[in-house]
């Protein structure tokens, strides 16, 4: 059956745009370049599925995904989804993740996250594409977490970031993410790579393969396991891999020379990561305000109205 293609309008906020990046001619499982097992396709979770580019994919994989789940914060996208990808194969199911961000999805019930709905260790493939480089530290923090909880002893995650490295930031020794938009949280979110290792240890994942980005900046591929006893991390620090991440230049970092203003003003203390299972991300500045003061009598009083005088104008215009 041919397969329809998101139209334009949510492809714009989603990206990419062009037709190939949703379609799948070959037949082959979509994430054959790192390396991914053919077997572990057999029941996927796709954390933020947007409108629905690599399902479309999967759909046209000569062996299809036994079971998949895609879920995302964008209602329509999930309605779309719905009405043009799952009809086309039963074992297909998109959910909305009604978790709120600042543009995309501002109508969205005001928390910053939600439990994946997935039972323990039932999903053999993660996707996380372009998720965690939209998320504060907390949720990474919480989703990692539900990532580890769901992945199947021979699961793997397929995730992608924006790193930093917070040595170079020697005004702010403890700054573990940088965000890009002062209005919206969501927009890029850049990790430093210690303390993203130190992390994704502590919630017991590990990390299998890195793959480095090819202009300096943009986003690494990490795929993560759950961690085993003695396990070593495929994954780049030091002066491996500093000339890509985020802040990289054509002339490499001054050296701090010693001495008593060294001293002084580079200071890089020691990391600290979360221990034992994180708690929910809570509202935070502006948000907290707003939760506020929807929960007044007033609030709800002037919601109703407007309400009321909507309906009223539309009974007014079909008359």
């Amino acid at each position: 059956m041919t397969l329809p293609l998101p139209p334009l309008e949510l492809r714009y906020q989603i990206g990419p745009l062009d037709d190939a990046d949703y379609d799948n001619p070959g037949g082959m499982p979509i994430l054959d370049a790192f390396g991914v097992p053919h077997d572990n396709y057999r029941a996927v979770f796709d954390f933020g599925c947007g409108c629905g580019r690599q399902a479309r994919q999967m759909l046209q994989q000569k062996v299809r995904p036994r079971r998949y789940l895609g879920v995302d914060i964008q209602r329509r996208v999930i309605d779309w989804c719905n009405n043009n990808l799952a009809i086309a194969d039963p074992a297909f199911e998109f959910l909305h993740h009604d978790v709120y961000a600042p543009w995309y999805a501002p109508e969205n019930s005001l928390r910053l996250s939600l439990p994946l709905p997935a039972a323990d260790q039932s999903f053999s493939l993660v996707m996380a594409t372009s998720v965690f480089t939209r998320l504060t530290r907390s949720q990474v923090e919480f989703y990692l977490s539900e990532v580890a909880r769901i992945l199947t002893p021979d699961g793997v995650a397929f995730t992608t970031w924006l790193f930093f490295d917070r040595a170079s930031f020697a005004f702010h020794p403890e700054v573990y993410s940088l965000y890009i938009s002062e209005a919206d949280f969501a927009q890029a979110v850049v990790f430093d790579r210690e303390w993203f290792l130190e992390t994704v240890r502590a919630l017991g994942l590990g990390v299998r393969r890195t793959f480095m980005p090819e202009v300096a900046g943009h986003q690494w591929t990490v795929l993560l396991v759950r961690r085993t006893p003695g396990m070593s991390d495929a994954f780049p620090m030091g002066a491996e891999g500093a000339d890509l991440v985020a802040g990289a230049t054509v002339k490499p970092i001054a050296t701090t020379p010693p001495g008593e203003i060294a001293a002084r003003h580079h200071k890089v203390l020691p990391l600290r990561v979360v221990q034992g299972p994180p708690s929910p991300p809570e509202l935070f500045g502006a948000l907290r305000e707003l939760d506020a003061m929807r929960r007044t009598h007033a609030w709800r009083i002037g919601r109703a109205l407007t309400a009321s005088v909507r309906g009223l104008r539309a009974m007014m215009g079909r008359q």
